[in-house]
């Protein structure tokens, strides 16, 4: 079992399974998150649920009690452990009640709720790993690395499953061991069919989400693209191809919906290796209408299936759908690797929450800690103010921009709000249409 000295107990030891606190607990806690669960309780508990809405809470709560039940049957060497983590299951009233039986917090708020947990999770010693998109704005994305990186022993994680799905694992492998090359283009589509039901209303709220497709999907694609190339690159440059409304009006979780923000989007992306000056361009489609570039039919849905196709000097990939990956070389050459198909994030999901525990058992700092996820805020905020100004933007000009609000609002909910407000202004149904290159 992890040896684990907890900061929040005041240096005093504890030996056995981190506790994990589940926060937020809708629809991607209780349909992923809590299904991981079971399979790692040599490692850790998840033991504390807590939610705004209390009856959400206790709705985890008692599924997570099933599946330890049903875990409990199916594998009969993990029965006791699996009657010791019913007996400690508690549903808190509060964040601050959570805070006080955990090691580790599992945030799957809404992306309105994520940095104000981690803040709080870490001025009390507790690690947590967070949802994407981490935050809705660069600037509280700043402030809460500051605070985690300000605080000794405690580790923030993002959890953006495509980094750790095992299709962007493989392809990691092949590009770092040269299969074409020095990457010279990468081209991806990231996201759902217009008549998919994945998109829910707080998703598609400027307060609550920060944006709409591209904060979704398209932060989803930049995370597994950087890992892909490497995340020794750095994003250099970011320009807004075209980012608008295609469908205005549609249905969410089963009402009429007006769209206030984007739900189509494709930006260009621009890479550079430090050391050597070296780029490489990614150009991402993030959307809910189904995807448009590529020369495949799958391109319509998204998802990790979507189109993917990676150009180097010394041959092509071809990474489209989830059956296979083909390299195809310029000296005509052609290699196929297989892939094993899985349900839905099963295999991903459980791969990231382990990858931190294992980072907090260890305690080391996380390979996608809060500064990776913070500049990947960056790089989605400076492909909207690229929209805006009708220009391409560095990451080093958006965060000054996002100081001026700072400077001029406080680092606060203000500054927040009114950076989002001018940032998504041209989806609004008021403006004249989308304002894209």
């Amino acid at each position: 079992m992890p040896h684990q000295v907890s900061p929040r107990d005041d240096g005093r030891e504890r030996v056995g399974p981190l506790r994990v606190g589940g926060v937020g607990t809708g629809r991607i806690f209780q349909w992923a998150h809590l299904r991981a669960y079971p399979d790692l309780l040599d490692k850790a508990r998840l033991t504390a649920f807590f939610d705004l809405d209390t009856s959400r809470a206790a709705a985890a709560c008692e599924k997570y009690r099933e599946a330890l039940q049903i875990h409990a049957s199916a594998a009969p060497a993990h029965a006791e452990a699996a009657r010791e983590n019913i007996a400690e299951l508690r549903v808190c009233d509060s964040l601050d009640e959570l805070l006080d039986h955990v090691d580790i917090v599992d945030v799957c708020t809404t992306a309105r709720g994520r940095m104000p947990t981690v803040i709080a999770a870490a001025e009390r010693g507790v690690h947590s790993m967070v949802e994407k998109p981490m935050a809705r704005t660069w600037i509280e994305a700043d402030r809460a690395a500051r605070v985690v990186g300000e605080t000794p022993g405690v580790h923030c994680q993002l959890n953006d499953d495509n980094i750790f799905d095992p299709k962007y694992r493989i392809l990691h492998d092949l590009l770092a061991g040269g299969a074409i090359g020095a990457v010279h283009n990468v081209s991806l589509i990231r996201g759902s069919l217009l008549d998919a039901t994945s998109v829910l209303k707080s998703q598609a709220s400027a307060l609550e989400n920060g944006g709409g497709c591209l904060m979704d999907y398209g932060s989803h694609g930049l995370a597994g693209v950087w890992y892909m190339l490497g995340t020794h690159l750095r994003v250099a440059r970011v320009e807004a191809v075209r980012i608008g409304v295609r469908h205005r009006h549609r249905v969410l979780e089963g009402d009429p919906f007006v769209m206030e923000v984007d739900d189509d989007a494709h930006v260009r992306f621009l890479f550079e290796d430090p050391a050597t000056g070296a780029w490489t361009t990614v150009f991402l489609e993030s959307t809910w209408c189904g995807g448009e570039i590529g020369l495949h039919e799958s391109k319509s849905g998204g998802q990790g299936d979507g189109y993917l196709r990676i150009e180097g000097e010394d041959g092509v990939i071809d990474a489209t759908g989830a059956g296979e990956i083909r390299i195809l070389r310029w000296d005509g050459g052609e290699t196929r690797v297989p892939l094993r198909e899985y349900p839905g994030e099963t295999i991903s999901v459980r791969e990231e929450i382990e990858t931190c525990l294992d980072s907090v058992a260890q305690d080391t700092r996380p390979e996608f800690d809060i500064e990776f996820g913070a500049d990947i805020i960056a790089a989605i905020g400076s492909a909207y103010l690229s929209a805006v100004e009708r220009r391409a933007v560095t990451l080093d000009e958006f965060k000054e921009f996002s100081r001026e609000y700072v400077r001029d609002h406080g680092d606060g909910e203000e500054a927040e709000v009114a950076i989002l407000n001018h940032l998504l202004a041209p989806y609004r149904r008021s403006a004249a249409g989308p304002r894209s290159r």
